[in-house]
């Protein structure tokens, strides 16, 4: 999975005109690292992306991202959908797939 470097390269991903998924974590986030490997041989075809919060603090700010590990599902740049600390890859895959019969 490719590394979001900057800001500027999180809003340009985003923007895409299909559904993208993005995995924010921390450094020393041990949770996150099994998540990253589960999204990334998940869900191919779709363009994914990991975002080290601890590099990126005015977007941890912006995004209001208080815990890691976060899942989050965005189109046109919008956020169509987050999950935080504990879920289910289900689920991601459950609501990705709905955003897919709509786009």
């Amino acid at each position: 999975m490719i590394k979001i470097e900057d800001d500027k390269d999180f809003y340009s991903f985003i923007a895409q005109r299909k559904p993208v998924l993005v995995v924010f974590s921390t450094h020393e986030c041990a949770t996150c690292i099994p998540v990253e490997k589960k999204i990334d041989e998940r869900f191919d075809g779709v363009e994914k992306r990991k975002a080290y919060l601890d590099d990126l603090a005015k977007l941890r700010g912006e995004l209001s991202i208080f815990n890691v590990p976060v899942v989050s599902i965005y189109f046109e740049s919008k956020e169509f959908a987050r999950f935080v600390r504990v879920f289910s890859i289900n689920d991601v895959e459950k609501k990705l797939n709905r955003l897919m019969e709509f786009v």
